[in-house]
C-alpha cells in the first residue's frame, strides 16, 4: 500500500520536538489525503513509517496535539513505557470482559 517514497514525503511534514507537534488532519491536508473522519489513510501511512524505523510520537491530550519526531531520549523512553502500560491495561480489560460473559453465560464461553 506504501513505500519508501511515501515515508520520505510524510517525515518533510512532521515536525521536530513536542513543541511543534502537528495534527493528522493537517498532515492529511498538506499530503493531499483525504481530512474526513479521523484521517485513516494518513495515519496507516504514520504508522508504516513507524515500522519503518521513523521515530514518530504522538499525543491526543495534551496541547499541542499531533504527531513529531522524538529528538530527547528521555520523552521516548516514557512515550513506550506509556504505550507498554496502556497495551497492558487494554488486555487486562478484554480478560476481564471474557470472564464476565462467561460467568453469565457458563453455557456458550468464548
Amino acid at each position: 500500500m506504501f513505500n519508501q517514497n511515501d515515508i520520505n514525503i510524510l517525515i518533510q511534514n512532521i515536525p521536530n520536538g513536542r513543541q511543534n507537534a502537528i495534527t493528522a488532519r493537517v498532515i492529511a491536508q498538506r499530503l493531499g489525503y483525504p481530512v474526513g473522519g479521523n484521517q485513516v489513510k494518513i495515519r496507516k501511512l504514520i504508522d508504516f513509517a513507524m515500522d519503518n524505523s521513523n521515530v514518530i510520537l504522538s499525543s491526543s491530550g495534551r496541547v499541542p496535539k499531533g504527531y513529531w519526531f522524538s529528538i530527547d531520549r528521555q520523552e521516548t523512553i516514557e512515550y513506550i513505557a506509556s504505550l507498554r502500560n496502556r497495551a497492558s491495561e487494554i488486555t487486562d480489560r478484554a480478560d476481564n470482559l471474557r470472564a464476565g460473559w462467561n460467568n453469565v453465560n457458563p453455557n456458550n464461553r468464548i
